[in-house]
């Protein structure tokens, strides 16, 4: 009779699993839900990153333009060039640094073709807003810099990045 009472315990147990067990404390979610779920988590980091960078700026008193997506720029010595337009190879010097202060890299010059999203989506939209001979400041929301994988070197994980960049 044991066996039996065993055999029919497991057999039950057996066909109530349906893959890997869920997490203790995890929500259960399937289909639409986990993408519902993923857009919302999505929107909260782009609101508390949002509500640090409007802190930073405060806090320094830069009279900084928001550009689409969130990313922000402050020309604080315009160019008198024309304004870069799509596809022009650009010199571009510049210096990165994590919101918190933590330097990054320093005095980087390389040829920069604007309008590609490159690396950098977020400083892409920043070059196509400045003029030749322009120096900015620009932040960068974590999702336009290097996300939240970061560069593999020297930039964590979701780290929003202020630059300080000019257009030669």
């Amino acid at each position: 009779m044991r066996i039996f009472v065993a055999i029919i315990f497991c057999s039950l147990f057996l066909l109530s699993c349906n893959g890997d067990p869920p997490m203790v404390g995890a929500p259960q979610m399937k289909g639409n839900n986990i993408d519902e779920h993923m857009i919302n988590a999505n929107k909260t980091i782009a609101h508390s990153e949002e509500t640090v960078i409007d802190e930073y700026v405060g806090r320094r008193g830069w009279k900084m333009e928001k550009l689409s997506e969130g990313v922000r720029l402050w020309e604080y010595s315009k160019g008198k060039g024309p304004k870069v337009q799509y596809e022009d190879s650009v010199s571009i010097n510049y210096n990165v640094e994590a919101i918190n202060g933590t330097k990054i890299y320093s005095n980087i010059n390389e040829k920069y073709v604007a309008g590609r999203r490159q690396e950098m989506i977020g400083l892409d939209q920043a070059v196509l807003q400045m003029n030749y001979g322009s120096k900015a400041k620009v932040i960068l929301p974590s999702s336009l810099a290097y996300g939240i994988g970061g560069d593999g070197n020297r930039i964590p994980q979701s780290t929003i990045l202020v630059i300080d960049v000019a257009i030669d």
